[in-house]
């Protein structure tokens, strides 16, 4: 389906049904298709929704609207046009920062946040580093123009790079679906514009620094892998979120979705047990 939004639309993908809905929102380079195999595992008990982040996939190859107010919309009409009320929210690498901003813009709307791998741009302290100076890449990526030059002269070999080095083993994304995402990025336009959530780091930092002022009132779960963001991704929903619990998957890289479905599957449906207990306590008379 193609979705309305500011600049023209963005594809998703509906899969399976019940009384809850998710939706998941994809890293870089990846497209919704990274979520397919959790879908597999969790589609006979909920409704999932996955969107191609703006800049993505089938998306539009947007070079504005990055800021976190129109990432926040985007999720917003994406819930809109599938007449969903409220929707639990998990995000993987990228993915994190439309949904940390459509979590604190649009709380009411949000049965919890899930984060894995995520990145919570300009949210530091003496224990939460600023991730661009732990990783080399997030700096040149936000270079726009010279990174799509210097990387689609040789997309394959660069985005071979990631899906092998940051995984714990090197084979966890197979060879079908890498293609899949170079095609993804080699379409007109669709480095560039991918890259445009790296250059909006900064603006995002101090947007993000500002937001978590006001903690998040909703139950977080935040994991990172053993292999690349470690206690980074809990620490880090910590200063955001009142309600946090979470930590790091063993034997795992950056890829969880794929590497760990089971164990990323069950932290959704664990999500899910927590959001419900939330909603129990928000009812009993004070």
């Amino acid at each position: 389906m193609r979705i309305p939004v500011q600049g023209g639309n963005l594809f998703a993908v509906e899969i399976g049904s019940g009384p809850e809905t998710v939706l998941l929102l994809h890293g870089w380079p990846q497209t919704h298709r990274e979520w397919l195999p959790l879908a597999n595992l969790l589609s006979d008990e909920m409704r999932l929704i996955m969107p191609d982040l703006r800049g993505c996939g089938e998306s539009l190859k947007a070079y504005d609207g990055y800021d976190a107010a129109t990432l926040a919309d985007d999720v917003l009409a994406v819930l809109d046009y599938c007449d969903v009320d409220r929707a639990h929210i998990v995000a993987h690498d990228i993915g994190g920062g439309s949904a940390y901003a459509f979590a604190h813009l649009h709380q009411d709307r949000a049965a919890s946040l899930t984060l894995f791998e995520t990145p919570l741009w300009g949210v530091t302290s003496e224990d939460v580093p600023h991730l661009p100076d732990l990783f080399w890449h997030l700096r040149f990526h936000s270079e726009v123009d010279l990174a799509a030059a210097l990387i689609g002269s040789n997309l394959p070999l660069y985005l071979d790079h990631f899906f092998s080095d940051f995984a714990f083993d090197a084979r966890a994304i197979p060879a079908d679906d890498r293609a899949a995402y170079v095609r993804s990025y080699a379409a007109s336009g669709a480095l560039r514009a991918s890259l445009m959530h790296y250059q909006a780091i900064p603006k995002l930092s101090e947007q993000f620094a500002s937001f978590s002022n006001m903690k998040l009132d909703l139950p977080v779960q935040a994991y990172g892998s053993e292999a690349v963001m470690g206690e980074y991704v809990v620490k880090a929903a910590r200063l955001v979120a009142r309600q946090v619990e979470g930590g790091v998957i063993e034997t795992c890289g950056h890829w969880i979705p794929e590497e760990r479905p089971e164990a990323a599957a069950r932290i959704i449906r664990e999500s899910i047990a927590m959001a419900a207990h939330h909603r129990k306590i928000e009812k009993k008379p004070k």
